[in-house]
């Protein structure tokens, strides 16, 4: 059994605990010989505790299991620092790691600010080890955009405003800003510059030329690299001290410093790799716009069919060699019945389930649609809304056409059909059957009953030029006989006004045989 006066020891040991820890002492001692296991715990800046029951007798053992399998919290406060995690940046405010986690920190931008602290921490009994990074400006290249001639009369005021200024930046470490070309270039999650083989890098530190010239100082001799104020067009030959690494090779690899006239540096770690990215596995239905994997690659991915992205839509090559983002899946989705429809007059036929897919709708006899004839199944497995409702639809009575009449009795509902007849000796110009539809409408107009004449009969062992129940006024039929037989009566026929024809039908007769010539002797 250990005292408390060794669990107030091991208390001290590790001096700072976060809001919540609970430390256990077990089986104190009390005067009266009683064992008792007492539990504090961190409630604001001060301990609480209690008794609880002596369930055991190791105090450094119980508080060092407790200790290991302590969470740690990450504040994402510190600005000008990015910190990650399994190789992603971690973006929330507040993060609770478990215990054994190691973060990897560096600055923003490696040229443009300096770290102070540890790179990379872990979690160790609900703390983290090492000292926590800060990132500081060095002298910014906006710092120097104030340091313009001035025209105004009060010129001479600013400009010694500006000395006192510029003073001041030059006790400042110098910052080097990086532009490449023929390849890719990135920082690391531990803050070195990682380029590409074969990649021109011009590494470029700010320091006012009239107050000397810096110099570059390298880790290795592997060759000699030129250096001088820049003189490209665009650029500051002012204030662009430049070193350029022409077609970078492996063996350019090291620590590249700039050293100011006032002896204050900044570093930056070179590492020349042919980073690569694993080949993306072909998935089914993936759609991929590259299959480079070259670092800094993005790729974006979209799924064919209209089927579901389950994942990032775009992943870049990160400088460790590994994506951004898991691999994604393309899922393929469906849209479901629909059933339980609060309508009970709408009716719908699914022609296809798939994403773009449709179902058509419809109203029982005497309901029409008011909405969408028709839904689209959409990439998130649910038909596109709103859906149709079905409204009773009636026709007005459509009128009964002048010497006719209408077979079937309004009221008349959607679907309902009518058919028009005309009196004897009337024919029919227009539809004989109309619809009422959905619209409330009915398909056609109300026919008209004209006069005619009706089919005037057949001619025995004869033909007629036309056979139709009524003939229009003024229209004519013709009549032939069978061969050796003749006609008799009016070959034509003409529709009178009257309804009546001009003549009575003919008829087909056998033709007289002429009798015989006797010749003279």
């Amino acid at each position: 059994m250990k005292g408390k006066d060794e669990g107030d020891k091991l208390i001290t040991m590790h001096h700072s605990f976060p809001d919540g820890t609970e430390v256990t002492f077990n089986c104190i001692a009390s005067i009266m010989g009683e064992k008792t296991t007492w539990r504090i715990i961190c409630e604001d800046g001060s301990w609480v505790g209690r008794s609880l029951n002596c369930e055991g007798d190791d105090l450094l053992d119980s508080v060092a299991v407790h200790l290991r399998n302590s969470t740690c919290m990450f504040r994402n406060t510190e600005p000008n620092v990015v910190s990650f995690y399994n190789d992603q940046q971690i973006t929330e405010e507040v993060v609770e790691f478990p215990a054994g986690s190691i973060l990897v920190s560096r600055c923003v931008d490696i040229g443009k600010y300096a770290m102070i602290g540890s790179s990379r921490r872990r979690c160790v009994g609900g703390e983290w080890d090492g000292q926590k990074p800060v990132c500081f400006g060095l002298n910014q290249e906006n710092d120097y955009a104030s340091t313009s001639s001035y025209s105004s009369p009060m010129a001479s005021l600013v400009l010694t405003a500006l000395k006192s200024y510029q003073t001041k930046l030059l006790e400042k470490p110098p910052t080097i800003l990086f532009r490449h070309q023929l390849g890719p270039i990135a920082q690391s999650n531990d803050g070195r510059l990682i380029v590409y083989p074969g990649t021109i890098l011009h590494m470029e530190c700010l320091w006012i030329r009239r107050f000397g010239a810096p110099k570059w100082v390298i880790s290795h001799n592997y060759r000699k690299y030129p250096e001088g104020w820049t003189t490209d067009p665009g650029r500051d030959s002012q204030l662009e001290y430049r070193l350029s690494i022409y077609h970078a090779s492996r063996d350019d690899s090291g620590v590249f410093t700039c050293v100011t006239p006032t002896r204050h540096t900044h570093a930056v770690e070179i590492v020349v790799k042919a980073v690569h990215c694993p080949m993306l596995p072909p998935r089914r239905g993936l759609n991929l716009n590259t299959m480079n994997t070259k670092m800094n690659t993005k790729v974006l991915l979209s799924c064919a069919n209209g089927n579901s992205l389950i994942g990032a839509s775009e992943i870049t090559c990160l400088p460790s060699g590994n994506w951004s983002a898991p691999i994604p899946i393309c899922e393929s989705i469906e849209c479901a019945d629909l059933i339980n429809l609060t309508d009970a007059y709408l009716r719908v036929s699914i022609l296809s389930r798939e994403v773009g897919g449709r179902s058509v709708f419809s109203c029982t006899q005497g309901y029409g649609l008011r909405g969408p004839h028709e839904a689209i199944c959409l990439s998130s497995g649910d038909w596109a809304s709103p859906l149709p409702t079905c409204q009773e639809v009636q026709c007005d009575t459509p009128g009964t056409p002048d010497n006719g009449y209408i077979q079937g009795n309004g009221p008349y509902k959607a679907g309902d059909v009518i058919q028009f007849n005309c009196n004897p000796e009337f024919m029919m110009e227009g539809q004989p059957i109309i619809a009422c539809q959905e619209n409330g409408r009915w398909s056609g107009t109300v026919p008209k009953c004209v006069q005619a004449c009706s089919y005037p009969g057949t001619t025995i062992s004869g033909r007629m030029s036309a056979v139709k129940f009524y003939y229009k006024i003024g229209e004519t039929i013709t009549f032939t006989c069978d061969e050796g037989l003749g006609l008799k009566g009016a070959p034509m026929l003409r529709c009178l006004r009257n309804g009546k024809w001009s003549n009575a039908i003919p008829t087909c007769v056998p033709i007289p045989t002429s009798s015989p010539v006797i010749l003279a002797r």
